[in-house]
């Protein structure tokens, strides 16, 4: 079982937040995701929302802000909002799932991506453009399409673009779903899933699928393996 901490370890601390990848890392996760969207400034800010009124209070984009300013704003939490750069330095030897929010954040992902060249995340995006301008600058780092609703259409698409796998939400997983992808050679993630026994039956099911959680710390006692 492959677990990846979703947000972080978001069912039990902030999410997005240093405390929230500590927590993934206590409860060994396999991998952290977290999301990013880019300042003013374009920096990658590690951050869920287009706005920063539902965790701050605050009620500015991220967009509007350049990180000098972001900085000064703390979380409800008392969190400060992490640079991707303070994310990869807090995760360490945990590989990070990246998830692309909104446009325009390929070119300052792959920048920083360049000043840590030993670092290899999955990047993960609804925005198929800015996956492949990604995928154009960094082939050598994996990429996954997300899709809630229409499973073989984004399979397809992967497929055709070269994108090395899917991250889909875990209602649109089926038998025929799961053959279809491996004969396709595409990887699997899965939305979060968060009951115990849901993903005991999805992981004896569907076995090569990497399962996104909010909790880790309810599956840091099974054997995780890719």
């Amino acid at each position: 079982m492959f677990i990846i901490g979703h947000r972080g370890a978001a069912g039990i601390a902030p999410e997005n937040t240093l405390e929230s990848i500590d927590m993934a890392k206590k409860n060994k996760a396999n991998a952290i995701e977290i999301d990013i969207r880019v300042t003013k400034d374009n920096k990658p800010a590690v951050f869920h929302d287009e706005s920063l009124l539902r965790m701050t209070g605050v009620s500015k984009q991220i967009n509007e802000l350049t990180m000098q300013e972001l900085k000064k704003i703390k979380l409800v939490s008392g969190d400060k909002i992490p640079t991707l750069e303070e994310a990869l330095e807090r995760a360490g030897n945990t590989p990070l799932v990246i998830e692309g929010k909104g446009n325009d954040w390929a070119e300052p992902l792959s920048k920083v991506l360049n000043k840590h060249k030993g670092v290899k995340p999955m990047v993960i995006s609804y925005n198929q453009r800015e996956l492949l301008l990604f995928s154009s600058k960094r082939k050598n780092i994996e990429t996954y399409a997300i899709e809630d609703h229409r499973a073989f259409e984004v399979m397809a698409l992967a497929k055709r673009l070269g994108i090395d796998g899917v991250s889909l939400a875990f209602w649109l997983y089926n038998p025929l779903t799961y053959l279809h992808a491996k004969r396709l050679g595409l990887k699997l993630i899965t939305s979060p899933i968060n009951n115990r026994l849901t993903v005991k039956v999805f992981n004896l099911l569907y076995p090569q699928v990497q399962i996104t959680t909010d909790y880790p710390n309810r599956f840091k006692n099974r054997k995780n393996k890719k």
